[in-house]
């Protein structure tokens, strides 16, 4: 006889996993695991090499901005009727491996430079308001950002260029090579003639090479790219006939271990003989597994030089 519906007794029973399948499963998730952790690991590193790039990339295009700008404004004469004597100084010259550098003639070095790098030196002047010459219109400016009058502050006239910008590297305190700049001290933002400053602006910059396009047959354009150790041979008026500057600057990223082939070149074996980018060194062997990056480019100077205006 069936039992009553409210009271029949269910004979279904929960079964559990055998040992052997609770190993497998455990086995399975373990390999899961493994294998989202492998790719998690292998998706940060992605991450930290691609910023790092970047990083090389902003670096790179900003310190070539930055010595670009500087060449194209050299040997801007600010008013017009101090022209003639902004040409006792060349607007543009320079010292090979220059450590230590500082504002002479030409750069004067105290030591080897950091990555064999060597130092940029250019004179010019700003544009000032049309009744105070010696107040910037903020239309030109300096490596370090600020407005350049067309006449220091303070003067009858101006007797040469109002600003000299020194490029250099040097090692930051925690040992890091950044491309820094010497330029006129400011007083009430004007000026004056007083003295130097030096701020970095731009860090992981381990070689600056320059060379210098020559015009020898006064046409206005290069015959050839010499270094600056190879200048004084050639007379006292060569600077005088700097029409073009070669650039190269190596910059390297913060991460170690990022090193691939990056697209621009390696340090200066990969790149042609007799270029600045040639002159490059190899990178340092500690940290050859650090991500490098060069940059070059050839700026033609905007300002005719003294040599084209009279004989030299």
């Amino acid at each position: 006889m069936n039992a009553p519906i409210g009271k029949r007794i269910s004979r279904t029973r929960t079964r559990g996993f055998s040992l052997v399948e609770l190993m497998v499963g455990m086995t399975l998730g373990l390999i899961a695991a493994a294998a989202a952790g492998a790719a998690l690991l292998a998706a940060h590193a992605a991450y930290l090499a691609t910023t790092d790039r970047v990083l090389i990339e902003e670096r790179g295009q900003r310190a070539l901005t930055i010595v670009a700008t500087l060449l194209r404004q050299a040997g801007w004469p600010g008013e017009p009727a101090s022209g003639s004597a902004n040409t006792a100084l060349p607007a543009v010259s320079g010292a090979d491996n220059c450590g230590q550098a500082a504002v002479a003639a030409v750069p004067a070095c105290a030591k080897a430079a950091v990555g064999q790098s060597d130092a940029l030196l250019v004179r010019f002047s700003g544009s000032g308001r049309p009744a105070a010459p010696a107040q910037p219109d903020d239309t030109m400016t300096d490596c370090s950002g600020y407005p350049v009058a067309a006449r220091l502050a303070g003067a009858e006239a101006t007797a040469g260029y109002v600003a000299e910008n020194l490029l250099y590297v040097a090692a930051g305190a925690d040992g890091v090579p950044q491309l820094l700049c010497r330029y006129p001290t400011r007083r009430n933002g004007l000026i004056d003639g007083g003295g130097w400053t030096s701020g970095a602006l731009v860090r992981g910059v381990e070689s600056l090479q320059l060379r210098y396009g020559l015009d020898l047959d006064q046409d206005g354009r290069p015959e050839r790219f010499e270094t600056a150790s190879a200048l004084p041979a050639l007379g006292e008026a060569a600077w005088q006939r700097v029409v073009a500057v070669q650039i190269a600057i190596a910059v390297r990223g913060d991460r170690p271990g990022s090193a691939t082939p990056v697209q621009g070149g390696g340090m200066g074996t990969a790149w042609p003989a007799g270029t600045a980018a040639g002159d490059l060194p190899p990178a340092a062997a500690a940290k050859a597994s650090t991500a490098h990056r060069v940059f070059a480019a050839t700026i033609r100077l905007r300002n005719a030089p003294r040599c084209q205006e009279t004989l030299c």
